[in-house]
């Protein structure tokens, strides 16, 4: 077992975007959690993320309202979206323009509308080219699991380029291989990680997705947010 940080190799000034389902917003904010002890810490997002109620850090809902505090350990920022409780993007340009501000800078960078499964549109994910790390997520829990409409995001996108049936590892391993999926048009450093690994059957289930993992350029790991466990492949 590892140190969060560990498994993703995060170094001081890198920019890390999350991709998939089953727990980025949780895992951002794990990470923030984690590298504030070691520097000021960036959450934000390409698309659009619930608005944060944690008083632990600090939100700004606005970019105009933005102001570089050294003393706020970690901000979230993005512009609210009135009567939704979302904040969304502040844009690739604004965006840019603060980076520097901080140690490590954590961008949500997919939607799933809190669904376990998903497919992308062809919009998906927003992966900015001052990216230096994307980390796809995917919840071990639904592995067993038939692919239904009612818990899969674009669900006739999947169905047509995925399959329908059980989620197994052959499954997964199509979706990971999806060109324009988890790390679409991303050359850097690529990490997958299995969420929600608690029971016996889920490690089960994780040792049958390393069997068929077979992506040279992408780094393996599994845990659980929630439990504050990782492991490396």
């Amino acid at each position: 077992m590892l140190k969060i940080e560990e498994i993703f190799d995060i170094q001081r000034n890198d920019i890390i975007s999350i991709t998939g389902s089953g727990g980025k917003t949780s895992l951002m904010t794990y990470l923030a959690l984690s590298l504030s002890k070691k520097g000021r810490v960036l959450m934000t997002t390409s698309t659009k993320i619930a608005l944060p109620t944690d008083a632990s850090y600090k939100t700004y809902t606005s970019f105009d309202s933005y102001v570089d505090d050294r003393a706020d350990r970690i901000v979230c920022l993005g512009e609210e979206v009135a009567g939704k409780g979302k904040l969304k993007s502040v844009g690739y340009d604004k965006l840019k323009k603060i980076i520097d501000d901080f140690d490590y800078v954590l961008i949500e960078a997919d939607g799933c509308r809190n669904l376990p499964l998903k497919f992308w549109y062809d919009y998906e994910p927003v992966i900015y080219d001052f990216t230096t790390k994307v980390i796809g997520i995917f919840p071990i829990k639904i592995v067993g699991c038939e692919v239904r409409e009612d818990f899969t995001y674009n669900y006739p996108g999947f169905s047509k380029n995925i399959g329908t049936g059980i989620i197994d590892s052959k499954m997964i391993r199509r979706l990971i291989a999806y060109d324009k999926g988890f790390y679409k048009g991303f050359g850097g450093k690529k990490y997958f990680f299995l969420n929600q690994v608690e029971s016996d059957t889920d490690f089960v289930n994780v040792s049958k997705i390393r069997e068929d993992f077979d992506f040279s350029d992408i780094k393996l790991s599994y845990g659980s947010i929630k439990e504050g466990k990782f492991y490396e492949n």
